[in-house]
């Protein structure tokens, strides 16, 4: 079992998240860090299911740990890439 994924498969992740996820909403994601820095942490149970079982929709055969540690700074870039 590997216990991290790497850079590219990282990469292909975020750019899933934002081709799948509408800009509204990850505009709103950014808005709602920017007031609240642990926003993300305290929506593991809400926004990091959705994106969990997107990124296994799209193909990303991680285990739940992974997925788990993984989700969030996947979207915290994918806000980014939006805001750019």
């Amino acid at each position: 079992m590997y216990l991290s994924i790497s850079d590219e498969e990282r990469r292909k992740a975020v750019q899933y998240v934002v081709t799948n996820v509408p800009k509204e909403t990850l505009l709103r994601i950014y808005e709602e860090i920017s007031r609240d820095p642990d926003w993300l942490i305290f929506h593991h149970f809400g926004i990091g299911i959705d994106i969990r079982n997107l990124l296994r929709k799209g193909g990303f055969a991680w285990d739940d740990t992974i997925l788990d540690r993984e989700w969030e700074p996947i979207t915290l870039e994918a806000v980014r890439t939006v805001i750019r």
